[in-house]
C-alpha cells in the first residue's frame, strides 16, 4: 500500500538546494517591499517588488523574496519575462525561515506564462478574487510547499501546458456561492478545452479541502475528440476532503472528464456528503485508481456513461482500494470495456457495494469484458445490482461476510459473518491472525504473502511488517509550514 509521506518547508528547501544544479553565471536575486526605494536586487540592495525580480531574472537564477514570521503580504499580479531551461530553471522562493504570501487584488495573481519555473513556498491569498488565482500556460512548472487559497473560481488552472507539477501544498476554500447557488469552483482544474496538448500532471502529497466545484476536475466537453483528452497524470499520496458545513456547496474529491491515462493511487478522500467521492466519464480511459481510501460520504467511486457508444470508458483497473462509510454505494459502473475490479475492500455501506447499469440499452453491456476478484465485501445492506448486465466477466474467490453476493456468487467465494478485521468498528480493515479471508484469493500475478493472495485491500504479514492504513483525517483544516 503506497502511504505518502510530507516534509516540511524547511526541509524541502534544503533538499532542493542540495539537488538544484547550478548553472553557469546563475544568480541570486533579492526583493523586500519594506525598503523606501528599489535597488539593484542585490541582498543590500533588493528590489521593492517581486515583479522586478521576475522581470531581471535569467536562466538559473534564484529570486528570494524577503518575508517575516508571519507571512508578509506582497500585493501584486504577477507574470513572468522570460523562460529558464532545463539545465537552468529559474525559481522563486522565500528568503531561508521567513513567509510570503502574495494577496490577490481581484485578477488574476499569478500567471505562469513562460517554460521551467520553479515556484517553491510562496504562498498565495485570492482574497476572495473571482478571477483564478494561478493560470499555468507553460511547461516544466513546479508549484510545491505552498498554502493557496480563498476564491470564488479555479485555485490553480492548468490550461497550455505540459509537465507540470503541484506538491506538498494546501489549497483549499475556493468556493463560489451565490446566494444559496453552488457554481463551480474547483481547486485544480486540467482544462483540455483550452488545449489539445496537456500531458504530464503530476498532483502529488497536497491537502485539497473546500472547493465548490471538485478537489481536481480534469475538464473536457461531451464529444471530444478523445486524442486531445489530458494524458500521463498522476495524483498520488494526497489528501482530498469537503470541510464545509453547509449541505450542497460541493462535488466530488476527483472528476474525470478527458483524461487517459492516469494513476491514482494512495489518496485519502473523506466527507463528500454531496456527491460521489469520485467520478470518471466521457470516455476517460486506462485509469489506474489503486490502493486509495474512500470514506465518509455519499458514495464511493462511479465510472459512468457519458457521450454514446463511441466514447466508452477502456482497460480502468480498480484494485487494493477501501471505500467504507458510506450512506449509498461503494461503486457503480456503467459503459466500461475490460475492467479489472480486483483486492478491495468495501465495508459498512448503506446500500450496493457494486451497481452495474448500462445506460445505452440491452445491446450495450455495463461492462464487457471483467476480472471481479479477491474483493472483500462487509456489512453493506444492498445486493450487487446489475450482475446480468456484465459480459465476458470472470468472478469469483471473493469474500461476502454481512453481505449477499446475489449475482455475482460463486462456488470459490469465502463467506460468513466476521472476516476478522483488526478494529471494523475503527475502520481498520486489516486482517488479523485467523481470518478466513487470508490466503483465500487467487493469484492473479500480484505479489503476496502465505500460499495464496488474501482477499480485501490489505494483505496479512505473519512475520509481523506494519501494513496500517493511512489514518482517516480528523480535522478540516492543517498547515505545510
Amino acid at each position: 500500500m503506497f502511504r505518502p509521506t510530507r516534509i516540511g518547508r524547511a526541509g524541502a528547501l534544503a533538499l532542493a538546494l542540495l539537488l538544484l544544479p547550478a548553472a553557469a553565471g546563475a544568480a541570486d536575486l533579492y526583493v523586500d517591499n519594506t525598503v523606501s526605494a528599489s535597488g539593484s536586487g542585490t541582498l543590500a540592495s533588493p528590489f521593492a517588488t517581486i515583479q522586478e525580480g521576475i522581470n531581471a531574472a535569467a536562466p538559473g537564477d534564484t529570486i528570494w523574496i524577503r518575508g517575516d514570521a508571519g507571512g508578509r503580504a506582497y500585493p501584486e499580479d504577477l507574470s513572468l519575462s522570460v523562460p529558464g531551461t532545463a539545465a537552468a530553471p529559474i525559481t522563486v522562493r522565500p528568503y531561508p525561515s521567513e513567509k510570503v504570501v502574495l494577496n490577490g487584488s481581484g485578477n488574476t495573481t499569478l500567471r505562469i506564462n513562460q517554460d521551467w519555473w520553479v515556484f517553491d513556498g510562496v504562498d498565495l491569498d485570492q482574497n476572495g478574487g473571482a478571477k483564478d488565482a494561478i493560470k499555468v500556460r507553460a511547461s516544466h512548472i513546479e508549484i510545491a510547499n505552498a498554502e493557496i487559497r480563498n476564491g470564488q473560481r479555479e485555485g490553480i488552472s492548468v490550461e497550455n501546458a505540459a509537465y507540470v507539477t503541484i506538491r506538498d501544498s494546501y489549497i483549499h476554500d475556493f468556493m463560489w456561492i451565490s446566494g444559496s447557488t453552488r457554481n463551480d469552483a474547483h481547486c485544480i482544474m486540467v482544462d483540455t478545452s483550452r488545449s489539445p496538448d496537456i500531458t504530464d500532471v503530476y498532483v502529488l502529497r497536497n491537502t485539497i479541502e473546500r472547493c465548490s466545484g471538485d478537489g481536481t476536475q480534469v475538464f473536457g466537453v461531451t464529444g471530444q475528440d478523445q486524442a486531445t483528452y489530458a494524458k500521463n497524470l498522476q495524483f498520488v499520496g494526497n489528501t482530498f476532503r469537503d470541510g464545509t458545513t453547509t449541505a450542497g456547496q460541493t462535488e466530488n474529491a476527483l472528476d474525470f472528464k478527458a483524461a487517459d491515462t492516469v494513476l491514482v493511487q494512495g489518496n485519502t478522500m473523506q466527507g463528500y456528503h454531496n456527491n460521489k467521492t469520485v467520478v470518471i466519464q466521457k470516455g476517460s480511459r486506462n485509469i489506474n485508481f489503486t490502493g486509495n481510501v474512500l470514506s465518509d460520504g455519499l458514495s464511493g467511486l462511479e465510472m459512468r456513461q457519458e457521450g454514446g457508444a463511441a466514447f466508452l470508458q477502456t482497460g480502468n483497473r480498480v484494485t487494493g482500494n477501501t471505500v467504507h462509510n458510506m450512506s449509498t454505494y461503494g461503486m457503480r459502473f456503467d459503459g466500461l470495456v475490460d475492467l479489472t475490479l480486483t483486492g478491495n475492500t468495501v465495508a459498512d455501506l448503506g446500500d450496493d457495494p457494486f451497481q452495474f447499469e448500462s445506460t445505452l440499452g440491452s445491446t450495450v453491456p455495463s461492462v464487457d469484458g471483467a476480472v471481479i476478484k479477491n474483493n472483500l465485501i462487509y456489512n453493506v445492506a444492498g445486493t450487487p445490482k446489475g450482475p446480468d448486465l456484465l459480459a465476458n466477466a470472470a468472478v469469483g474467490h471473493n469474500g461476502w461476510f454481512r453481505a449477499d453476493a446475489g449475482g455475482l456468487a460463486d462456488a470459490t467465494d469465502t463467506t460468513g459473518t466476521d472476516p476478522g478485521f483488526v478494529n471494523a468498528s475503527a475502520a481498520d480493515y486489516r486482517l488479523s491472525a485467523g481470518s478466513p479471508a487470508i490466503d483465500a484469493g487467487e493469484d492473479l500475478g500480484s505479489a503476496f504473502k502465505g500460499s495464496a493472495p488474501d482477499l480485501g485491500a490489505w494483505e496479512y504479514d505473519p512475520g509481523g511488517t506494519d501494513t496500517t492504513p493511512p489514518a482517516a483525517p480528523t480535522g478540516v483544516s492543517v498547515t505545510v509550514h
